[in-house]
């Protein structure tokens, strides 16, 4: 008997462990917690299984526990499924890309467990060996882009491709294509969205006169002993 209290101890605490925390916002953005939906706003807690839901012009930047930074754009969705860091390569981070335009930084697990870092969107599995990249995730198509590092896409439909920096990969129904300069895309289908919130990691700062983090969030994410932060319920019929 107190073996299994002692397991579901170490589940909740594991499932209600603050797992990173929101840096800045912009515009309407929401979580999907369980059986509630929360109002984003800087500095309210990530947890696992949470899932981060933009309006229209709308992003938000999260930085982990292990300094993965992650900005998700305009009318997205996007899953933190399971994360887990101790500093060791039994850390991992296991992340679902839904819906929309997302860019992430990787941080230590990156490092020292590279491959326990996997992305999984609607038609492919992206894994990384310590890198800077993006998936745009549109209504039969996706479009993965690697900046810097390297990162592996293996796809649904049978196959894997190795994509450097300056690469991408185009996904659609009719087949996929790798190309090997990032500059081919036609501007128009560049994500509009895409425009990083300010964080030393991210390589654009365009909005920084817009949002800017809040003072103490440097010394509030430095306690990793501190409890999950828990926003009013924002109810909303999504």
């Amino acid at each position: 008997m107190i073996k299994i209290l002692s397991s579901m101890l170490l589940m909740s605490l594991f499932l209600f462990a603050n797992i990173g925390t929101v840096m800045a916002v912009k515009g309407n953005a929401l979580i999907k917690r369980v059986n509630k939906v929360l109002r984003i706003r800087n500095g309210i807690g990530i947890l696992n299984g949470d899932r981060v839901i933009t309006k229209t012009n709308s992003r938000v930047q999260i930085i982990l526990k292990d300094d993965t930074t992650l900005t998700i754009g305009a009318n997205s969705s996007f899953e933190f499924t399971n994360f887990y860091f101790d500093g060791t390569k039994k850390s991992s981070l296991r992340m679902r890309a839904r819906r929309g335009f997302f860019r992430a930084v990787t941080g230590k697990i990156s490092k020292i467990a590279p491959k326990r870092f996997k992305v999984k969107t609607v038609s492919a599995t992206i894994g990384i060996r310590g890198t800077d990249f993006s998936g745009n995730i549109m209504k039969n198509r996706e479009i993965i882009k690697c900046y810097s590092g390297a990162i592996v896409v293996k796809l649904d439909r049978g196959g894997t491709k190795n994509l450097l920096a300056g690469m991408l990969i185009d996904i659609t129904n009719k087949g996929v294509k790798v190309k090997h300069n990032l500059n081919t895309v036609p501007q128009k289908e560049v994500n509009r969205n895409s425009k990083s919130l300010p964080f030393k990691k991210i390589i654009d700062s365009g909005d920084i006169n817009d949002i800017l983090p809040p003072k103490d969030i440097d010394s509030r994410y430095e306690h990793n002993n501190e409890q999950p932060y828990y926003d009013e319920p924002y109810y909303h019929n999504y």
